[in-house]
């Protein structure tokens, strides 16, 4: 009879795995071995003080000490000095009025009654001045040719410059270009004697303007 032996209990099967075991405990134990040579080499190595340690370069700390500014210069000290002038005082005659002596007196001005400042003329306005009527027919009745210039046989333009006030009348006239001296003094005399013109306006105010008028002269 013949005895069987069970899978389980048969170590046959087995013996693979318990020499894999084996193998894996012996490197275990113979790296465990390097291992503690090498520990106890270094330790040896470190108590005899033979590793070198490379000294640690210490950077120098530089401090800055940056000296005070110097302290401003004392303020010059000013020295008042004064100076007694002897003034010589002349002999005068104090001219004191006699009582028989007009006193003028000023008189007193309400302020409605103050005197207007005259402004400056200007030669262009928003609205020019203008005659009322026609001014050629106006020039050609009231001029009286001077008899010498006729004689002479005198004619041309004579040109003439005025100042039409805000109230239209007519001041500063005078000849910029003239011919003779008897036409030009007739055309001033014309001009002069001219009713008040239309003033002119500068933003709806009436200012006063500078006028250019050339008065003509033709004997027929």
């Amino acid at each position: 009879m013949t005895t069987k032996k069970s899978e389980n209990a048969d170590l046959d099967n087995r013996k693979n795995i318990f020499i894999l075991m084996g193998l894996v405990m012996a490197l275990s134990l113979v790296y465990i071995a390097f291992e503690w040579s090498k520990d106890k080499v270094i330790y040896d190595n470190l108590s005899q003080g033979e590793t070198e340690f490379e000294d640690e370069e210490m950077i120098p700390i530089t401090l800055t000490n940056v000296p005070p500014p110097p302290p401003p210069p004392p303020l010059p000290k000013v020295i008042e000095e004064f100076k007694v002038v002897e003034k010589t005082v002349e002999n005068f005659i104090l001219d004191i009025p006699d009582f028989d002596d007009k006193i003028e007196i000023p008189v007193y001005r309400k302020p409605e009654e103050a005197v207007e400042v005259i402004e400056d003329p200007l030669i262009w306005v928003e609205q020019m001045p203008e005659f009322k009527g026609n001014i050629n027919k106006y020039l050609s009745e009231a001029i009286n040719y001077p008899i010498i210039a006729v004689e002479m046989g005198m004619q041309g333009k004579v040109f003439c410059e005025f100042v039409v006030n805000k109230d239209g009348t007519i001041v500063d006239v005078k000849v910029i270009r003239g011919i003779d001296r008897s036409l030009d003094e007739e055309a001033l005399r014309v001009i002069k004697s001219m009713p008040a013109w239309k003033p002119g306006r500068m933003n709806g105010k009436a200012v006063r303007v500078k006028f250019n008028l050339p008065v003509n002269f033709r004997l027929m």
